[in-house]
């Protein structure tokens, strides 16, 4: 439970640094009295109120001591009860819709959030109001991307409503956050040579290939055997951002790298058979939907992780996809190397593709379609950063 506090601890952001010292220490204390005195779990709230009757108030505490002890048992009560109470039923209600484990993750982690904001009322007796008062305070102060409030506007109505047992709850009032339109950074096209070259060997071929069709990260690393078409020359996104399947282009240049890549997970696939593991990861509902599919070939990630890893919703050991954050380290280091001074990451791959192909001369609307955007008001942004069109000087030059 001590790394456990610790990691909520330092996420907690209503508390500054020193607080956040202080409140472990008092809560290592509190651990090492329920220890000592054989009391069994410091989760159990009777044992708090041991702790504070016989350990705390024998010290004669200060007015400032008395509040700081106490708010880091009040907060560390709290967290328990975002844990043990209302967050195993919020998992639960998510597990029994089937929604994705991702989406679990992510509501999971805004619970915990509203629990902070909320100290120290604990998030069981939340208020609509109060939701209200954390989304506007998401927008103002936090400053969070109207995406990321849009998320925990999901998550907490999804609590408040089947959780909480609040059907008809109204989070109408809060401030709305506003959407900053950036323009995206963009490689050239011999930074973009440079970048792939520098790739290790474990990623070239997923640089080459996010770039060569545009694909978002997760994306990528999602695909499976059955989603190349060597003979169409293309590459079919499932469940892209929005749940959508497209098609996009596959590089004829990589045929021959990407046919080395199955075969490699052919191999290993084999092995796991062999084995007898489980096979490869996927949603609960395509397994339900395709109970073998995830020992079939077809099934396979085509950028298999090299190690098996537990089923986070059961106990079989799966083939899960390469790990998103290996590979974006391995973009941001690789950019250094090679001396691009931007802020490269594998999604500036993705932007490259779209500006590149807007000024061979594609269409827009193409274009759309093969970045699985739903407007073409936001493929438009790339427009911004194509290269000037020919013809035009700036007045600088001129003088």
């Amino acid at each position: 439970m001590h790394e456990w506090v610790k990691v909520q601890l330092k996420e907690y952001s209503n508390a500054n640094a020193e607080e956040r010292q202080a409140w472990w220490i008092t809560i290592k204390w509190y651990f090492g009295y329920c220890a000592k005195k054989g009391l069994g779990e410091p989760s159990n709230r009777e044992n708090g109120k041991v702790f504070w009757r016989e350990a705390v108030l024998p010290t004669r505490p200060n007015e400032w001591q008395k509040k700081q002890w106490g708010d880091a048992l009040k907060w560390f009560f709290q967290e328990i009860s975002a844990r043990d109470i209302a967050g195993p039923k919020l998992r639960s209600a998510i597990r029994r819709r089937h929604l994705a484990y991702t989406t679990e993750k992510a509501y999971m982690g805004w619970l915990r959030r509203f629990q902070a904001f909320l100290h120290p009322k604990e998030v069981m007796e939340s208020e609509a109001g109060e939701v209200v008062n954390f989304l506007t305070y998401l927008a103002e102060e936090k400053r969070i991307s109207p995406t990321g409030q849009n998320q925990c506007f999901n998550a907490l109505l999804f609590f408040f409503r089947y959780v909480r047992e609040q059907p008809n709850v109204d989070f109408r009032g809060a401030t709305r956050a506003k959407k900053r339109i950036r323009v995206p950074v963009v490689l050239s096209q011999k930074e973009v040579t440079r970048l792939l070259e520098l790739l290790p060997t474990k990623f070239r071929l997923m640089g080459r290939l996010q770039y060569g069709a545009g694909l978002r990260v997760n994306e990528l690393l999602r695909l499976r055997v059955k989603d190349l078409d060597f003979d169409r020359g293309q590459l079919s996104v499932r469940a892209g951002k929005g749940d959508k399947d497209r098609v996009s282009v596959l590089p004829t240049s990589l045929v021959e790298f990407l046919q080395l890549q199955v075969e490699q997970a052919r191999i290993l696939h084999a092995k796991d058979i062999k084995a007898e593991f489980a096979g490869a990861s996927m949603t609960e509902a395509l397994a339900r939907k395709f109970s073998v599919a995830r020992r079939e070939l077809s099934w396979q990630y085509l950028f298999p992780h090299s190690r098996l890893v537990k089923n986070p919703r059961g106990e079989e050991l799966l083939r899960h996809h390469a790990l998103e954050n290996s590979y974006q380290n391995a973009v941001r280091n690789t950019a250094k190397k090679a001396g691009i001074e931007k802020r490269v990451t594998p999604h500036v791959l993705r932007h490259s593709f779209a500006t590149h192909m807007l000024e061979g001369g594609a269409d827009i609307r193409t274009v759309q379609e093969l970045l699985g955007h739903a407007s073409v008001e936001t493929t438009q942004i790339y427009t911004h950063v194509m290269k000037k069109p020919f013809g035009i000087i700036s007045p600088l030059d001129r003088l």
